[in-house]
């Protein structure tokens, strides 16, 4: 069963506090690694991120009293697929596929926390899995960029959206065969990426008003604007000059 918390909750601050420090555990690992064992370092990342992707659905599997869900439980989530991305690319140090990850990585894992929903359940496990899961949404990226050289070229924010609506658009047909096609509880319909159905969590940038699929086309609008904003953010960070609009959207 999936559940949402909000400010007023123990655990959202718990989550909060949670991914601070594996953000400050995770800087200062990398700040302090020799220059001849940087790639070691990142190679040794993706192990722990594919050990901790895999935890929770072996739990599930081996947990007599957990079911295991293909409705729920598989990673087609954006931050499941994305994570599972960025612990591949530890290893491959793709340039082009961390220009289609790191956009949606870091926005979902951001909004990941403001409005967190844990969609495999809320167990102890589960509840640590989404801290290291979305804090390395946000940080790995960050950390491929200040210490492997991952940069951003003209108008990647463009290819990256395009990649992401596909992936989300392909995902109206994988939910519709799983709930069409596997039986299921009346609440665990397959909403993976959100696609089918808003997430019920509280957040203004949703409209209970809005049924589908109009409930996306904001959420598309909204998506481009991050995308330009965290563009605009990386490349001040990175000394490029911004003097107008057309530097941002570049």
């Amino acid at each position: 069963m999936a559940k949402a918390y909000t400010s007023s909750d123990l655990e959202f601050w718990i989550l909060i506090l949670g991914a601070i420090s594996v953000g400050i555990l995770l800087f200062t690992v990398f700040n302090r690694c020799p220059e001849d064992k940087k790639d070691s370092y990142l190679r040794r990342l993706g192990i722990m991120m594919i050990a901790i992707q895999c935890y929770v659905p072996l739990y599930i599997l081996l947990d007599p009293d957990t079911t295991f869900s293909l409705h729920r439980n598989l990673p087609l989530h954006f931050c499941g697929l994305n994570f599972w991305l960025l612990a591949f690319n530890c290893f491959f140090r793709s340039r082009k596929l961390f220009m289609v990850t790191m956009y949606m990585a870091i926005i979902g894992g951001f909004h990941s926390f403001i409005t967190p929903n844990l969609t495999t359940g809320y167990s102890l496990p589960a509840f640590i899995n989404y801290i290291f899961v979305h804090s390395g949404l946000v940080f790995v990226p960050i950390i491929m960029m200040r210490h492997y050289e991952m940069k951003l070229r003209s108008f990647d924010w463009i290819r990256a959206y395009g990649f992401n609506v596909l992936i989300s658009t392909l995902m109206i047909g994988i939910n519709t065969l799983l709930n069409v096609y596997v039986d299921y509880p009346a609440d665990a319909a397959a909403n993976y990426m959100y696609v089918i159905e808003q997430p019920h969590v509280e957040s203004p940038l949703l409209s209970e008003d809005l049924l589908w699929p109009y409930y996306l086309l904001p959420l598309h609008v909204i998506l481009i604007i991050h995308m330009l904003i965290l563009n605009a953010i990386i490349r001040w960070r990175s000394g490029v000059k911004i003097s107008h609009w057309s530097g941002i959207l570049r």
